[in-house]
């Protein structure tokens, strides 16, 4: 059969659907790093000495085996438990993670969570919230029965299901 130098309709249809797919996740992949949110500078909220109840804090690991040149973290967390009412956490002035797209904050009851696996087996695990920036100091309101069994804090990025960064709290 001679197409006789014409490109059949079904090719071009085709050769389209698939640079459209491959283009879409390519800028799935690109958006955060081409388009990043503005680095935040947020204070925490000046905390009441008298229904302050403790003060947790840790710094999120840099040698853990989950991480690699694409998802890494690094910085400072506190989380200040409020006797009464919400609590919150604060992401440090120096708290940077490698852009992606969907990360979310996640308070866990075990300690030492240093890739997918050790993330996934803790299955008291709290989805707190959407990380706001990659970079800076953030805050977030945090109910207080969550904070009663936390002992670390975890990103994740949900689009990939992929583990960023942790840090154990301790007093």
């Amino acid at each position: 059969m001679q197409m006789n130098g014409r490109i059949p309709v079904l090719a071009v249809l085709c050769a389209l659907l698939l640079g459209a797919v491959a283009g879409a996740g390519g800028m799935l992949v690109a958006f955060p790093y081409l388009f990043p949110p503005a680095p935040l500078g947020e204070s925490v909220v000046v905390v009441d000495e008298q229904t302050l109840e403790r003060t947790l804090g840790g710094t999120f690991r840099t040698d853990s085996t989950g991480q690699d040149t694409l998802h890494w973290g690094r910085g400072t967390v506190e989380l200040f438990v409020s006797s009464y009412g919400d609590s919150l956490l604060q992401l440090g002035e120096d708290f940077e993670v490698g852009p992606g797209p969907n990360f979310w904050i996640y308070l866990s009851s075990t300690p030492g969570i240093e890739q997918e696996s050790d993330f996934m087996a803790d299955e008291a695990r709290t989805r707190l919230a959407k990380l706001k920036s990659f970079t800076g100091a953030q805050v977030y309101p945090v109910e207080r029965d969550l904070v009663l069994n936390a002992r670390s804090i975890t990103i994740w990025c949900e689009t990939f299901g992929q583990y960023i960064a942790s840090a154990d709290l301790s007093p």
